[in-house]
Formats: C-alpha cells, sequence, structure tokens
C-alpha cells in the first residue's frame, strides 16, 4: 500500500496535518459500495459512491450534476473501480487503491467552483485522468502550452475546464452508460498526474478556475484548510471511534452551509437542499457554534431576518421564512421557525459576547414577538398554531394533518416561553424597559398556564397538545423531551417533572437506535415507513418513524436528569451509524422504528440531514462537555455530563473573539484531576463549574483569566480548588437507571392489519 506522505498530491502539506486527517479516515474494505459527500460551501456538494463509477450524483451545481466522477488510467488500462482494494474516506479527499501499485483521488476544494484529481503508481506510464461528464456530446479545444484543455458540454449551463500539473494529451473520449469521459494522458511516462477541474458559465471563467487551482496549491490549502477548521474546537475522549464520529459530524454538518440562497444551512441531500427556518436553527449550534464558525453564524442570522415578514396586515407578521428556495420562492408556513431562530439569536450572543449584534438585532426580535401576539397569542398566553405548523408537518396530499398536533403542542410552548424571556433580556439591554416587563410577565402568564393545561399530577405524565377544546391529548411522544432541552433562561417544569417526562418518553419510546415518533403501544403507530401496500409512507413519518435529530434533545433531557449512561450508550449506536451505515461520515433523517431483520437498521429519507448530524456533535461539546458560555453575563458555565468509560479529556471550546477555553480532565493515582485554561480572550471572565464524583457534586464561581489554569482535584471524597482550597459537597439523590424499549412488536398494529387504517380514520374526521 502507498504512504500518502510520498505522494505528489500532498507534497508541501505539513506532516502533522497530514498524519492528523489520516488519522480519521473511515476504511472501507475491498467490494463494499459505500455513499460519500463533500461540500463546496458555496451552491455545490459531491456525491460518490465507492466500488462504482458515477455511482453517486457527482458534483451537483444549479441543480445539475455535470461532473458525475472522474476516472483514472494507467497505460491503456482503466481503473477496475469495482475491484479496488481498500478505499479511504479522509476529510478532505476519498481515495481508492487498486493493489500496491495504483492509487486515485479525488477531491472538492472548498469555495473554489472545481474538483482536483489525482493518479499514481509505482511505476511510469503513460498515466491518465477523465471527467465523466453528463452531457449527450463534448468538444474539447486543448491548450497544450497551457497544460490545459476546455470542455463544452452541449445543452448543459456549464463550461469544464482541466489544467494539469504537467503536460497531458486528449487520448480519446469515451462513451459509457455514465457519461462521456474525455481522457487526458501525461505526453510521456510519468508516475503520477494531477488534474484540476474548473466550472463556470463560460469558457474564460472555468479555465481561470481551473488554472487558479492548479497554480494555487490548492491541495495543500484544501487539506489544510479541513484540519483547522477541525481543529478550531476539539474534544477527544479516550474512546477511538466517538472521537472520530464527532469530528465528521461536524464536518458534514458544515458541508452543509451554503451561499446558494443567502448564507444557510441546506436541510438535507438530495431533496431538501434549500433552506429551511426550523432546520437551519436547530442545526446551527452544532454546525457553526461548537465549532467556533461564529461569522458564518451571524451572516446565517441576519440572512433570514432579511426576509422576515414586515407587513403588518399579513397573517405572518413578524415571522422569517419556512423555507427560502430563491428570492421569490418563500414561504413562512410554520409557528416553530421563528422562535427557534430567537433562541439561536440568544445562543450566539453568549458564544460571542457581541453586544453591537444585540442592539443591531433586536428590532427584529421585538416585531417577530409582537407579530406572534397580535395573530397568535391566547388569553392565557400560549401560541396558537395549526394542526401541521409544528415540526410533524406532513400532510395529506397536502391538506389534512397526518399527526395532528393543534392549537397548542408542549415544543412550541417551550420556545415560546423561552422567546419571550429571551426578549425581555433583549429589551432590557436596549433600554425598553415596557416591552421587558410585557413580555415578562406573559411568559410568567404561560408557565402557570402550562401547568394546569399540560401537566397531569395523577399519572404524572405532560401531555403532547392541549386541543382547540381544551382536550389533552398525551399520545407519547419524543416532543416532551423538547421542554427539558429548550430552555435558556429559566424552566418550564420542576425538577421532578423533568424526570417524570423523561421516564416516560424514554420507556415507551427510547430504541438503542434512537427515539420513535409515537410509541409502539399506540393504534396510530407505523413500524415502517415504506410500506407501500399498505399505507402511504407520510403515515408513517411522525407516527413511530425514528428521526436521527431528536436523539440530540433525547441526549440532553437524559444528561440533565443525570442519566448520562443510558445518553452515552445511545451516542455510542449513533457513532456507529455515522462511521459504518449509509452516507459515511453523516447521518440519514429517518429510521425506520422496527427492524425487519433483528439487528438490521432501515434508513429512510435523505441520506444527509443537517439537524441529524448537528444534533450529533453539539451533544458532544454541550451535554458531555458540559460547555456554556455565558459572555453576556461575562462567564462561561462548565457542567460535564462524563461516561465511566471515557479516559483522559482534552477539549478545546472557541468561544468570543479569539478565545479558546482549553479543558483537561486527567485520571492519577485514584484521583481526576480538572484543569480549566483560558487564552485569546484578554477580558476577565467568571467560570461557573459544576463537576459530579459519584453522588457527590462540587460547584465553584472562579475568576477565569487568560493564561492563568483553575485547577480541580477530586478523590477520597473531597474537592480541592487550585490545590488549596477544599470546596463544599452537595449530596445528589440515588438515580435509578433507565433502559432502552425493546424494539419488538407484541403485536400486529392496526397499520399492519387494516390498509390504510389512519388515513381513513382521518378523513372520516375520528382522529384522537
Amino acid at each position: 500500500m502507498f504512504n500518502p506522505q510520498s505522494l505528489p498530491t500532498i507534497g508541501g502539506m505539513k506532516s502533522n496535518t497530514l498524519t492528523f486527517l489520516q488519522a480519521l479516515a473511515i476504511d472501507i474494505p475491498q467490494g463494499e459500495n459505500a455513499r460519500y459527500f463533500y461540500g463546496d460551501n458555496l451552491e455545490g456538494y459531491f456525491e460518490g459512491c465507492t466500488g462504482r463509477i458515477g455511482g453517486g450524483n457527482g458534483y451537483v451545481k444549479d441543480n445539475q450534476a455535470v461532473v458525475k466522477d472522474v476516472l483514472s488510467f494507467c497505460g491503456n488500462r482503466i481503473a477496475p473501480r469495482a475491484s479496488f482494494t481498500q478505499a479511504e474516506i479522509c476529510p478532505h479527499t476519498i481515495r481508492h487503491h487498486y493493489g500496491k501499485t495504483w492509487q486515485e483521488e479525488l477531491m472538492l476544494p472548498r469555495r473554489q467552483s472545481g474538483l482536483i484529481a489525482a493518479v499514481n503508481c509505482t511505476r511510469a506510464a503513460r498515466v491518465g485522468l477523465g471527467p465523466v461528464i453528463d452531457a449527450e456530446t463534448l468538444a474539447v479545444e486543448e491548450l497544450p502550452e497551457a497544460r490545459a484543455a476546455v470542455i463544452r458540454c452541449h445543452g448543459r449551463p456549464h463550461w469544464v475546464a482541466v489544467a494539469a500539473d504537467r503536460k497531458i494529451a486528449l487520448r480519446e473520449i469515451l462513451r459509457r452508460d455514465e457519461g462521456l469521459i474525455p481522457v487526458f494522458q501525461t505526453e510521456r511516462p510519468a508516475k503520477s498526474l494531477t488534474l484540476y477541474i474548473g466550472l463556470g458559465k463560460t469558457a474564460a471563467q472555468a479555465l481561470r478556475r481551473a488554472e487558479a487551482l492548479r497554480d494555487g496549491n490548492a491541495v495543500v490549502a484544501h487539506a489544510e484548510d479541513i484540519a483547522a477548521f477541525l481543529k478550531q474546537s476539539r474534544l477527544t475522549t479516550g474512546q477511538a471511534d466517538y472521537d472520530k464520529a464527532l469530528a465528521w459530524a461536524k464536518l458534514t454538518s458544515y458541508f452543509l452551509v451554503s451561499d446558494e440562497f443567502g448564507k444557510g444551512i441546506w436541510a438535507g441531500l438530495p431533496w431538501f437542499k434549500n433552506n429551511w427556518g426550523r432546520d437551519t436553527f436547530i442545526a446551527l449550534p452544532g454546525t457553526l457554534l461548537v465549532t467556533g464558525m461564529f461569522d458564518e453564524a451571524r451572516k446565517v442570522i441576519t440572512d433570514f431576518f432579511r426576509y422576515q415578514d414586515t407587513n403588518p396586515k399579513s397573517p405572518t407578521y413578524g415571522r422569517v421564512p419556512n423555507r427560502v428556495q430563491s428570492k421569490t420562492d418563500i414561504i413562512y408556513n410554520t409557528t416553530d421557525g421563528t422562535p427557534w431562530l430567537i433562541r439561536e439569536v440568544f445562543e450566539y450572543l453568549n458564544y460571542t459576547g457581541d453586544r453591537a449584534f444585540a442592539k443591531k438585532i433586536y428590532p427584529q426580535v421585538k416585531l417577530a414577538i409582537n407579530g406572534a401576539i397580535k395573530h397568535y397569542a391566547d388569553p392565557e398566553g400560549f401560541l396558537t398554531h395549526d394542526d401541521a405548523d409544528t415540526w410533524m408537518d406532513a400532510r395529506i396530499e397536502g391538506n389534512l394533518p397526518w399527526s395532528a398536533r393543534g392549537n397548542r403542542a408542549n415544543d412550541i410552548q417551550a420556545l415560546w416561553h423561552n422567546a419571550l424571556l429571551v426578549g425581555a433580556e433583549l429589551a432590557a439591554a436596549n433600554g425598553d424597559t415596557r416591552s421587558a416587563r410585557t413580555w415578562s410577565n406573559l411568559a410568567d402568564a404561560l408557565t402557570d398556564h402550562f401547568q394546569k393545561r399540560f401537566w397531569n399530577a395523577n399519572q404524572q405524565v405532560l401531555a403532547d397538545r392541549i386541543t382547540e377544546t381544551n382536550r389533552r391529548d398525551e399520545k407519547v411522544r419524543p416532543n416532551q423531551l423538547m421542554v427539558l432541552s429548550i430552555p435558556q433562561v429559566e424552566p418550564l417544569l420542576a425538577p421532578e417533572q423533568e424526570e417524570a417526562v423523561v421516564r416516560n418518553a424514554v420507556t415507551e419510546l427510547l430504541f438503542p437506535y434512537g427515539i420513535a415518533s409515537l410509541s409502539k403501544n399506540d393504534p396510530y403507530f407505523h413500524p415502517f415507513h415504506h410500506n407501500d401496500e399498505w399505507h402511504h409512507f407520510d403515515a408513517a413519518y411522525h407516527n413511530g418513524t425514528v428521526w436521527g435529530w431528536n436523539a440530540g434533545f433525547t441526549i440532553t433531557a437524559l444528561c440533565k436528569c443525570r442519566q448520562t449512561e443510558l445518553a452515552w450508550k445511545l451516542a455510542r449506536n449513533l457513532s456507529d451509524q455515522i462511521l459504518n451505515l449509509g452516507c459515511r461520515g453523516s447521518m440519514s433523517e429517518l429510521i425506520e422504528a422496527i427492524p425487519r431483520k433483528p439487528g438490521q437498521l432501515n434508513l429512510s429519507g435523505t441520506w444527509a440531514q443537517a439537524w441529524s448530524t448537528a444534533e450529533f456533535a453539539r451533544n458532544g461539546y454541550q451535554d458531555f462537555g458540559g460547555f456554556r458560555p455565558r459572555l453576556l453575563e461575562d462567564a462561561i458555565e462548565l457542567m460535564p455530563s462524563v461516561p465511566k468509560d471515557w479516559g483522559n479529556i482534552e477539549a478545546t471550546y472557541a468561544f468570543g473573539e479569539n478565545g479558546n477555553l482549553h479543558v483537561r480532565r486527567k485520571r492519577q493515582d485514584k484521583q481526576t484531576i480538572w484543569s480549566i485554561t483560558m487564552t485569546g480572550y484578554a477580558m476577565p471572565l467568571t467560570l461557573r463549574l459544576t463537576l459530579d464524583d459519584g453522588r457527590q457534586r462540587y460547584s465553584v464561581e472562579e475568576p477565569l483569566l487568560e493564561g492563568k489554569p483553575v485547577t480541580v482535584t477530586l478523590g477520597g471524597g473531597k474537592a480541592t480548588l487550585n490545590r488549596t482550597v477544599e470546596l463544599p459537597g452537595q449530596s445528589l439523590p440515588k438515580v435509578k437507571p433507565l433502559t432502552f424499549a425493546k424494539p419488538v412488536l407484541q403485536k400486529k398494529p392496526p397499520s399492519l392489519r387494516k390498509k390504510h387504517f389512519l388515513q381513513k380514520r382521518i378523513e372520516a374526521g375520528k382522529y384522537r
């Protein structure tokens, strides 16, 4: 096998960069057909499959795939892609090996509108590369002195240009089922060839881009850019697979950040390649905050607010869009997208301390809150909404809802309560005392009415929604866990209520691979997503099917209630999904609730979903790592929930402008030593540190100064601050560990006994 450090394609790269990226490679064994993707952070992405030429859509730009793949040649031989001996999906490149003598690579450099392909052989030959182009006919103009060529793709909006690192010549144009392949080979025998492929709306633009890649040392720049992104914030735990999955989750989430419709985060590939408000702001913390990409986070927020409905006569006055598909194709049909945005405004401000932005954005936050009060707040302070205006939004042919949750859903009220409190804080900071008082009072009233309407004290359960007739709908759904995970200022429930909510949800819904969207004991439960003989797939969409992103708020709620070990078991299983199932490095939108064969998961929906991986990343940093900056209060909260399996911990958490919190945990001689150091941030902060050691909790507030470590030593039933001050402990009550529900049906649900059972019931007006 090749030693990658000797390859011309990575010449000039820092060895530690290469070692770092190579350690994150996902190895694909011979013959396995694994999907992968990369994003260019402009408006394109590349989807491929190991072992299949053109097995994915290729490089998709403007919703068209032009270059579907790149083939390599050694003399007259074409790389036998289906017979590769090993493939490596690395953060910066996909690499196929053919024995020990031949290797090809393909990478999508960020923000460049082009590809880079390379072939390397151990013996000199006329090596070549051929882009697989989706076009009926091609016209190729060779530019020998420039070591380049321009390709006109008839019937396609893009030109393709190639520039090489040595002299090349067009050998032939192959016609295959996958497309037309202009084969460019070296004029003389060589061991390697690198081809830089540029796309453009004109020949000149495509050629400029190809030559800029070649002449700008793009391979090295791209690899070091990816490594720098991954290192900007980092968490290692001694659990190798989890650490790798965490890095990949951050990266593939970031691959979905684009400029296509303004700065945004695509919801998922391949069907949701547009900016959805709800999805964007659920995905934002794991994609752009825990990774330290604060400038881009601010741009996402401002670009969505750019489309805010400012028409006072509009029923969606104050809302931001549910979806932006173009400058004119904008829809506002969701209740929760805007309060999710307000939540992330506040989280961004606490990560950055950007008080100037808090002042700038406040008028739009005020408009959003007052617009909701004007049109949707009821006399008890609840935010009302239609049956399909939550994230469970599927409708029968666009009409009747598959899973009605109107007119007051529990997650909507948690978001609304949080938005009012966030708004009150921002209003007070901006001198708007009247709004601050009004919104704070409304939040207090909402808290009281939430307890009365939603909480069943006899059964110790939380309703999923309150209907228009004030009936408490107590279907067991995962949404109740968001009532614990959403609050940033004050909780809606007391601690004992939160524990009951977690127990209820976990017992009914939580399988080892994720949390079901409806209890398997409910008559409306659908175990299989696609089961066309029995029901439309949307019948199952929110009625049993497991959603990847729901694991995020589930882990948050579990950690909050000290069920860390179960949260860790779930996270470990999600790690396996990221590394070994579906699109490698990413997570699918859905998993069928019940395996059709024991132990065999059936992925469904999109093959890469932003909020799925983003929530996995957020869990690592905010829940297990416990990092919660509060820069609006000049403080940083650190409250780790550390699984027993974890070894020594090394973490770098990004905040503010160039600030980092370096956290180390080391086990030594029956002691656990925590060391916390702030760098890159000159202003002193307060560290609010909470550490659990068995059933003892130690909390301290300590000045945090740049470069000055804060240490806490745990062991022997005590805790010592900075090796001198003994900290008082708080005894914690014993927690009964929860376990996964078994993904097994005791009997067939109605959805498998009566065709279109749920649809007929809904259409007959009998849904409850």
